[in-house]
């Protein structure tokens, strides 16, 4: 590590690190510090910009535990943690980034994180060392304390300052929660001694009197130490409440976040501005229940007017919904159907994560499975191989426990995806996949009564015969037979259509190699009643077909018919324009009656003519 430089240093120094994850007194000396300082925190990484081995020496560094505090002071090993701890902050101010190039302060987003992540574990006051780099950003960001401030805030800068403004928050709330619990672990620990000495103490015969008294004194202790553990939850979750994000330093920031998300004036376009910004909201919004709340408004609609490019944001959104799901369930589920949606992205890589997210909302019960699962479900047909093996494997999952919520969502996964315009190997695909789980006797001729009883609230012959298919792969039994017997009137108007006439006769000859002889006449009058109804159907289609042709062919007829008058009327030539007038002033005079003379005169002509 100490020699090598590049690629070959970083990789070095990640292998230290999953070293000393394992063994974490590899780094655990003065002399082995120093190395990490001087190779991964010092001059040549800084002109390099190696964020990579920088990120490595960060991760070596958390396995050390809380180095500054269990060191005597003026010791060695306690003089390099105080320099580490200065390197650290320096990083993660990001005074090393270049301010012309937006790769490198992508670069240093990893090693950023991990620097503040260190100082929460080696740092005996993490609190006041993340005070210290928030005020240094504010100080580069905005030109606070200076005697001209700025008026125009670099991106790059920007998107830094929010990224640890945000990650700070979180581990703070990480901080807190732990020392938290660290007091109750040891509070739990001194009622436990005293218990065990007052147990030793215990005499039946002599002092029975002072050993109640003794147990009502630990009882009342008892009751104290639960009352002061009840206290202390409700002001760890006031810390978490007001404190850090509400009243605190990172609290003053939360107006200037919603305002550049908000992006109004069209200010605040830069996508890596947008990404930063975005996440440390997600950050503060698990933080607070009152300050998720009142943004999850702000977070949807962000991601719904995001251009569909940005990939990177949307994904990172999915995930912190994940986040959120856990921190405060009731606040997000009228969400739910919104974050389904995501599984329809045209981005592989926001579906994945939203699947993968999802999977494991509802394997630890944190998203009730309801029908909008069939989402998950066009999941089995998807480009990606990886989705459709996170989707198989959700499924599977499900199917191990005990009351099978696939039996319960198959209708309606049927009854949607029926209706869904999708390709017709895609649905059969799918349903084979899922009825395969349905194992269960009873649960497959419920499934049959409900399928059946869906089919006259199909509004296609496509989707009368995706029922058809479903039936036709259920695990039919004898009383299977007779529910489809008794349900015939509720499917017998789709019989004309050769594919569900199919999948009934598949049925049917399915059956014939388990029928017993006392079912053998049903099966038998069930089969001709599909036969009959299938070439009733077929006859009323073909007289259907041909009076709507019929009907088609006098239209058209009327139409042609109609359209030849016009071109008639409108096709009439005179040969000038006073031979126009005359036959217009002709046909305006009204024709009186034909006089007996002129009748007698025009019979006297026609007798000359015939004479001659």
């Amino acid at each position: 590590v100490a020699n090598e430089a590049g690629e070959a240093r970083a990789s070095a120094m990640l292998i230290i690190a999953m070293g000393a994850g394992a063994n974490p007194s590899i780094v655990d000396s003065s002399s082995r510090l120093r190395i990490l300082l001087e190779a991964g925190l010092g001059e040549q990484v800084e002109i390099s910009k190696d964020w990579r081995t920088i990120r490595a020496a960060a991760c070596a560094l958390q396995q050390i535990g809380r180095v500054q505090a269990l060191s005597p002071e003026g010791s060695a090993k306690s003089i390099v943690t105080e320099f580490i701890i200065e390197q650290l902050c320096i990083v993660a101010r990001g005074d090393w980034c270049r301010e012309d190039n937006s790769d490198d302060t992508k670069h240093w987003f990893c090693a950023a994180e991990q620097a503040i992540d260190a100082i929460f574990v080696i740092c005996d006051e993490p609190e006041k060392a993340c005070s210290d780099i928030l005020r240094g950003l504010e100080a580069t960001t905005f030109g606070v304390n200076s005697s001209n401030p700025f008026t125009i805030c670099s991106e790059l800068r920007l998107s830094r300052f929010f990224f640890v403004i945000g990650h700070v928050a979180l581990k703070l709330l990480v901080y807190t929660e732990s020392l938290s619990s660290a007091v109750n672990r040891a509070n739990a620990l001194k009622s436990l001694k005293k218990q065990e000495e007052a147990g030793k103490s215990k005499k039946v015969t002599e002092k029975a009197r002072s050993i109640e008294l003794d147990d009502e004194a630990i009882e009342k202790e008892l009751g104290v130490d639960a009352e002061a553990e009840a206290e202390r939850d409700r002001r760890i979750s006031e810390i978490s409440e007001k404190e850090i994000v509400g009243r605190g330093l990172i609290g003053l920031f939360g107006q200037l976040l919603v305002r550049v998300i908000d992006n109004e004036e069209g200010s605040f376009s830069s996508d890596l501005l947008r990404q930063s910004a975005t996440l440390a909201l997600c950050k503060f919004m698990c933080i607070s229940s009152a300050f998720c709340e009142k943004h999850l408004p702000l977070l949807f609609g962000t991601v719904a007017s995001d251009e569909i490019g940005n990939t990177i944001l949307q994904a990172n959104v999915a995930v912190a919904i994940g986040d959120l799901a856990f921190r405060f369930p009731n606040a997000i589920e009228p969400y739910t159907p919104r974050i389904y949606a995501f599984l329809k992205d045209p981005s592989s890589r926001v579906r994945r994560h939203t699947l993968m997210v999802l999977t494991h909302l509802i394997l630890n019960d944190m998203v009730k499975v309801k029908g909008q699962v069939c989402e998950i479900a066009l999941c089995l047909e998807d480009k990606d191989p990886r989705i459709r093996d996170m989707s198989r494997l959700l499924f599977h999952e499900l199917s191990k426990r005990s009351n099978n919520p696939i039996y319960n969502l198959l209708p309606e996964i049927i009854s949607r995806l029926s209706q869904i315009d999708s390709e017709k190997l895609a649905f059969r695909s799918i349903m084979a996949f899922l009825l395969s789980f349905i194992k269960k006797e009873k649960q497959n001729e419920v499934l049959v009564e409900k399928i059946c009883q869906r089919f006259p609230t199909c509004s296609s012959i496509s989707q009368k015969s995706a029922l058809a298919f479903c039936l036709a792969h259920v695990k039919v039994n004898e009383k299977c037979i007779k529910i489809l017997n008794d349900s015939f009137k509720f499917y017998k108007d789709a019989l004309f259509d050769e594919e569900v006439f199919k999948w009934f006769t598949s049925i049917a000859a399915k059956a014939k190699t388990f029928a017993k002889l006392d079912i053998k006449d049903l099966l038998e009058e069930w089969e001709g009643k599909l036969k009959s109804e299938n070439e009733n159907g077929m006859e009323n289609q073909i007289a259907g077909t041909k009076a709507k042709r019929a009907k088609e062919r006098a239209v058209a007829r009327n139409v042609t018919k109609s359209k030849r008058l016009n071109k008639t009327v409108v096709g009439t030539v005179y040969p000038n324009s006073e031979d126009k007038d005359e036959l217009e002033k002709e046909n305006s005079i009204p024709k009186s009656k034909p006089s007996k003379n002129d009748s007698t005169t025009r019979t006297t002509r026609r007798n000359q003519k015939a004479r001659v």
